[in-house]
């Protein structure tokens, strides 16, 4: 089954096929031009899943790691000299990243790192970036989840590419490390029309749990500080709950509390008002894809944190995008309803749009769609085994790994039970298993629609 896409979107798409404008990277036309195929393109360059590079960070101070630890908090890089494929970067910045992956390892050296090569020099990049992710695997011994969940959900959402890579520190060993995109602009541009929206990370900036805004509970999960819930008309307490990352738009603040559309908007108005201000469809696969591979750090299940927001300036609409996939497909949550938090209020991209039936109906779609392609046993096992026996020999060697290889290869089989019985479970739900309609035919339009105008194609400001 081939993924829609909404009808404004389509228009535009449409429109800028009729005009010879490229694609985003990560989108194609099919064969015979009548389809918008995205993100089955496999990944080549730095994000190569066939190949494991080797990096080399060279710090010049002896007390690098005392210097590194030191700047965790305000996150100041220290320079270092990098090589990867024997050219030398020079000048690159390197800090710890994470928060429990940074806190709860302790006195590990299994730390996760960022890598800004345009620290100095601003045109730096390696092969067309300009920052590294290299995380640890925290709380996850295959090393595979966020890798393996990235692969498969980014054929629906915008996702970030990811490999792995062999580190070395200053001559020594520091083991594999997956290798995760950054959502900067780089990826907003693979994945959207231009990357002069507004985009933000949703996560209290000092990293903390904090308490609820209006009308909200104080601190915890759940909370809806960060959930696209209206906080009220002062910008200023958005920006308590929400980092925002770049923006190209005057006073950015203001699009974000457009989302009272989302929590105030009757019901039976709904479909009417909210695809104006966010892309309905991305965001019933975005909720699809944490639920099926129950991502615990997620919308979906902290109702505040680690996802983030893009304000598309082409369509005038929203769009959440996954981040942080390293504590998916857990087996304590194979179980988990396909309805997850559905009925928490502060949860309003499920509480308010699966309570929509042509919404619950798409969404449903989506989910089988996933169910049937991206969580078929065989294929998905595989894909398990080839990525392991692809790291096998470097998990063994690593060093700093946070665990032993007996767990790593225990937890290979771990991922394998979590596909057969999550997909088992979801496939018994009453909805789940209705049989969906078939389209028989489908008559294409004889002509393309006319291009939009610049007041319909470049959205206006809120107010």
């Amino acid at each position: 089954m081939k993924k829609s896409i909404p009808f404004l979107t389509f228009l535009l798409y449409c429109s800028t096929l009729a005009y010879s404008q490229n694609l985003p990277p990560q989108m194609r036309f099919s064969a015979d031009g009548r389809q918008i195929i995205t993100g089955d393109q496999a990944p080549g360059g730095l994000y190569d899943s066939a190949q494991i590079r080797s990096v080399y960070l060279d710090f010049p101070q002896t007390n690098y790691w005392t210097l590194l630890t030191n700047n965790y908090a305000t996150k100041i890089d220290l320079p270092a000299t990098m090589t990867v494929d024997g050219v030398v970067y020079d000048s690159v910045g390197v800090r710890f990243k994470g928060q429990t992956s940074y806190m709860q390892t302790q006195n590990s050296q299994k730390k996760s790192f960022n890598i800004s090569l345009d620290f100095v020099h601003p045109d730096q990049e390696l092969m067309g970036y300009q920052t590294l992710n290299l995380n640890n695997s925290f709380q996850d011994a295959s090393f595979l989840r966020e890798v393996f969940f990235q692969h498969q959900v980014r054929r629906h959402i915008p996702a970030a590419q990811s490999n792995f890579v062999h580190l070395y520190i200053n001559g020594q060993d520091w083991g594999l490390y997956p290798n995760v995109q950054q959502l900067n602009k780089d990826f907003l541009k693979e994945w959207f029309f231009s990357n002069d929206g507004i985009n933000w990370r949703a996560d209290r900036p000092d990293g903390l749990t904090g308490g609820g805004g209006p009308g909200m509970p104080g601190g915890g999960w759940g909370d809806g500080t960060a959930a696209l819930n209206y906080l009220g008309a002062d910008t200023s307490k958005y920006q308590t709950y929400y980092t925002l990352k770049s923006s190209d738009v005057d006073k950015p603040w203001d699009y974000l509390v457009t989302c009272n559309a989302l929590n105030s908007t009757p019901l039976a108005e709904l479909p009417d008002i909210l695809p104006r201000y966010l892309d309905i469809d991305r965001t019933l696969w975005h909720l699809a894809s944490e639920i099926a591979f129950s991502d615990d750090d997620s919308y979906v299940y902290k109702g505040k944190m680690d996802y983030y927001v893009y304000y598309e300036v082409e369509t005038g609409r929203m769009t959440p995008l996954e981040y942080d996939g390293n504590s998916v497909m857990k087996a304590n949550a194979a179980n988990w309803s396909p309805f997850y938090n559905e009925s928490k209020v502060n949860y309003p991209l499920l509480n308010r749009l699966l309570a929509v039936p042509i919404w619950r109906q798409r969404y449903l779609a989506h989910l089988r769609t996933i169910i049937q392609d991206e969580m078929n046993p065989t294929v998905c096992n595989a894909m398990l085994d080839n990525y392991k026996n692809m790291i096998d020999a470097l998990v063994q060697s690593d060093p700093k790994k946070l665990y032993s290889y007996s767990q790593f290869t225990t937890e290979i089989g771990v991922l394998k039970n979590y596909i057969q019985s999550r997909r088992t479970y979801l496939l018994n739900n009453a909805e789940v298993k209705q049989v969906a309609p078939v389209i028989a035919s489908a008559r294409p339009c004889k002509t393309l629609p006319a291009r939009p105008g610049k007041a319909q194609s470049r959205a206006k400001k809120p107010g």
